[in-house]
């Protein structure tokens, strides 16, 4: 029993270090390599219907502050109800993405809303964001 408990415990550790070692800070320097259209799913783990739709976020320069649009197509009706969207299509642009102390970029809006980007590889990355009291999260590969 003793063994398996600590089979586990390495097992666990392994995992747990790996997992850690995904995620890459973003420096400055890895701006220009950030640059361009990024394309996948984000979802709405909130809601009571919950969710996913495609998302494109254009980061448009290199430098701090980063700007950046950000595409949300099909968005669900009761989505969109619930928070004051347009179902369909919404569009958002920011100019206002700075480099933060845990190596994301976060976009920071009115109301404590944020968005933000984590680089866990060289052409993917992980979004977070808190909007009107909904937060979620997605996934994106550069194009």
């Amino acid at each position: 029993m003793k063994k398996i408990i600590c089979l586990l415990i390495v097992v666990l550790m392994i995992a747990s270090v790996g997992y850690a070692q995904k995620k890459m800070n973003i420096a400055a320097k890895d701006l220009p390599g950030l640059k361009g259209n990024w394309e996948g799913i984000i979802s709405f783990s909130t809601t009571e219907a919950g969710g996913t739709s495609p998302m494109k976020l254009e980061i448009l320069n290199d430098t701090v502050p980063v700007k950046a649009k950000i595409t949300i197509n099909n968005v669900p009706e009761n989505v969109a109800n619930m928070f004051g969207l347009q179902t369909g299509k919404n569009e958002a642009e920011s100019a206002e993405g700075l480099i933060t102390s845990q190596g994301t970029i976060m976009w920071i809006g009115p109301q404590k809303n944020f968005f933000e980007v984590t680089l866990t590889g060289e052409k993917k990355i992980n979004v977070w964001y808190f909007l009107r009291g909904m937060k979620g999260e997605g996934s994106l590969k550069k194009k």
